[in-house]
């Protein structure tokens, strides 16, 4: 059975990573998805047939075009906010542009995509607004100054938001997940991602919390079972 079938979604950073096989998972559940991402080509908007990924150009940090994104769903029951970017570097040689990047994209672009989502819901009174976060929030790894203030800046986010979103049966989690086999290791070698969660697990973890209206899962942690690496 299809646990999520007639609802439709929306993901952000759906071009790679843990945001495709969450677009995935979704639509393998039934829902008709639009898989964003700023490496889609723009092209016509088109609603997703249930079961469906339609992939869209999106720039979460452009209000506009998250705007107009949203709007493009006939119905918004679920959103994944899966964006991100992340630059690593002792703090004494971060670049200040590096740093302004992520907050952007991590606090900034998923303000708007949380608001644009709620306004959408709020007057339904139900959907969900699933943050991917990291255990950065948490703990404290050198070279990653820019990255933990972002994603913990995204996590302060997230719990205000829940707040508000409650009176109005409208769910808010933040899973944040640990060390994932994804393209942002590219670029940092010395890492075993043979240890690390591979996407697909994410995934399937947030559709058993997402297709369970009865409970609120508002803030998670999903771990390799090495643990930090």
């Amino acid at each position: 059975m299809k646990r999520l079938l007639g609802k439709f979604a929306l993901v952000t950073g759906g071009s790679s990573g843990i945001g495709a096989a969450v677009a995935a998972a979704l639509a393998e559940e039934g829902c008709g998805v639009l898989a964003t991402g700023r490496r889609f080509a723009p092209a016509p908007p088109r609603t997703p047939a249930l079961g469906e990924v339609v992939n869209a150009h999106l720039d979460v940090t452009d209000e506009a075009e998250v705007r107009a994104r949203i709007a493009e769903l006939p119905e918004v029951d679920i959103v994944v906010c899966s964006h991100g970017t992340g630059t690593f570097a002792p703090m004494i040689n971060a670049s200040v542009a590096d740093v302004r990047e992520m907050l952007d994209v991590h606090i900034t672009g998923t303000f708007i995509c949380a608001r644009e989502a709620l306004r959408r819901m709020q007057p339904r009174r139900k959907g969900h607004i699933v943050m991917i976060g990291s255990h950065v929030a948490h703990n404290t790894f050198t070279d990653c100054g820019g990255y933990t203030a972002a994603k913990a800046g995204q996590l302060g986010l997230a719990r205000v938001l829940a707040a508000e979103a409650r009176p109005y049966d409208v769910r808010v989690t933040s899973l944040l997940a640990g060390a994932t086999d994804t393209p942002i290791w590219d670029d940092r070698p010395g890492f075993d991602r043979s240890k690390m969660m591979k996407p697909a697990d994410v995934a399937s973890f947030l559709i058993a919390i997402v297709a369970r209206p009865g409970i609120s899962v508002e803030e998670v942690t999903v771990m390799p079972p090495a643990g930090a690496l």
